[in-house]
């Protein structure tokens, strides 16, 4: 049997596959290729993240930390450079600490503010005034 896998995997990963009698088909990313999938793996790990138990967070955050440190060097960063970066963006525009969760935003339309979220629908769809979905066929015109 065969089966696709077509992702991101750790260094010492085959030789232990090889070990339990797998056949493993593999080779070694180009520059450009690695990045991309690296970051394809951040979100693969982010994701096990989201649906980790409280057993099984600690693991799932020491993967996205690796993957993040193999991103961050793949990328001619350094670790210094995000640090200051994440220090910057939060004394600019603060921490999580707060616990703060916005549920909406409403402004009139040709705010700067506004601006922002009507150029995301996928990612901020509109609400009504009362807080529900927009339906965006009620706005077209009938064919009748």
């Amino acid at each position: 049997m065969r089966f696709r896998v077509e992702k991101l995997i750790r260094d010492g990963l085959p030789p232990m596959m090889r070990e339990q009698g797998l056949t493993v088909f593999c080779h070694r990313l180009g520059d450009a290729e690695f990045l991309t999938a690296l970051k394809a793996k951040l979100l693969e790990e982010a994701e096990e993240v989201a649906v980790a138990t409280a057993d099984d967070l600690l693991e799932e955050l020491a993967d996205v930390s690796e993957v993040l440190m193999a991103l961050i060097a793949a990328a001619g960063l350094s670790p210094e450079a995000v640090e200051a970066a994440r220090l910057a963006k939060r004394a600019q525009r603060g921490g999580f600490e707060g616990r703060v969760y916005n549920r909406a935003v409403a402004g009139e339309s040709g705010t700067p503010g506004i601006a922002y979220y009507l150029t995301r629908p996928d990612q901020y769809p509109p609400l009504t005034e009362d807080g529900a979905p927009l339906d965006p066929l009620a706005s077209k015109p009938s064919d009748s």
